[in-house]
């Protein structure tokens, strides 16, 4: 008496355990797969630093950053807007592409400076003002932010490389050119502030 119903509630029991089980394996690959998903975004998001003085690819670039101060005066000799002081940062630069170009200024970025806009560059040679640039043809040169004279600078200046990458034919007229693919790698450098110099 009793054993078919019996058998039937254990064979209602074992599906109903199965599912659960099967549920339970879904849910755990789920969250595993959430998990990793995370993870390897985070990774994504994790910029390399490297040390000054090592070049750097950044797609039409060439950029290997040496230093960083606080200057008097512009490299050329000319003085600082008035209320403002000078971040200078020398630097070797070099297009590797194919064609000439002054689309340099956006290559690097202070991380720990906000509302800055983009540099101006000099060449260190003769101190004149940077236009075009020819390619395969390296050049020491300072690009020059200025910044309000009342603005915190930090002791260590975090830089940002810019990277891009070549598109044969771009989504909107189908032409040739350069997009920006995001930055490639940060450089910390010691700030070191020559308008102190001498001062008790």
């Amino acid at each position: 008496m009793g054993g078919p119903k019996r058998a039937m509630r254990s064979k209602t029991s074992k599906a109903w355990l199965a599912k659960l089980l099967a549920g339970a394996g879904g849910l755990l690959a789920a969250t595993i797969s959430l998990g990793y998903s995370l993870y390897e975004r985070r990774q994504a998001d994790v910029v390399p630093q490297v040390e000054a003085g090592t070049p750097v690819e950044a797609g039409r670039w060439k950029v290997a950053v040496t230093g960083s101060t606080v200057g008097k005066a512009m490299p050329n000799g000319a003085r600082i807007s008035s209320g403002k002081k000078a971040i200078v940062v020398s630097m070797m630069l070099e297009n590797i592409s194919a064609q000439s170009s002054n689309l340099y200024g956006g290559l690097i970025k202070p991380a720990n400076l906000h509302d800055v806009q983009k540099p101006q560059y000099y060449l260190t040679r003769d101190q004149a003002i940077l236009w075009d640039l020819q390619p395969r043809m390296p050049e020491a040169v300072t690009a020059v932010w200025e910044v309000p004279e009342n603005v915190a600078l930090p002791d260590v200046l975090t830089l940002q490389v810019e990277s891009e990458f070549f598109k044969p034919r771009d989504n909107l007229y189908s032409a040739p050119g350069w997009f920006p693919a995001g930055t490639i790698v940060e450089i910390a450098l010691p700030l070191d502030d020559e308008t102190s110099e001498g001062k008790p």
